[in-house]
């Protein structure tokens, strides 16, 4: 019995300084954006609104063109990776291309080399 009511006064005080914790949201932002950027008791006019309007559109379409520009960027960094894939399990060369001992041996200096000059 003491164990339940213990355990339970314990909930409840962790329960109200959660909430007391929080507080009230401040968010003036929020308040602004709901009324096109301007305080709440602001009456805003159709010229204003239109303004707000196309901002956000404008914005948004800015968004849209970064987030497309980043994925462009991806997609060819990911195709010059699989381009390098195909060419360095084979001396430099395509996958299907028959390597011959020439090629080779002068791939395989010219690594040397590289080595060599750093």
């Amino acid at each position: 019995m003491k164990t339940s009511l213990l355990s339970l006064a314990a909930a409840l005080l962790l329960v109200s300084n959660v909430t007391f914790a929080a507080g009230p949201p401040n968010d003036r932002r929020a308040d602004k954006e709901s009324n096109y950027g301007y305080p709440k008791n602001y009456k805003v006019s159709a010229k204003e609104r239109a303004r707000y309007e196309a901002e956000q559109r404008k914005l948004a379409e800015q968004q849209r063109k970064m987030v497309e520009q980043q994925r462009k960027q991806a997609e060819q960094q990911r195709k010059l990776a699989d381009r390098r894939d195909d060419r360095d399990f084979n001396f430099g060369y395509p996958k299907n291309h028959q390597v011959t001992p020439q090629e080779r041996a002068r791939w395989e200096a010219a690594q040397r080399n590289d080595r060599d000059r750093r």
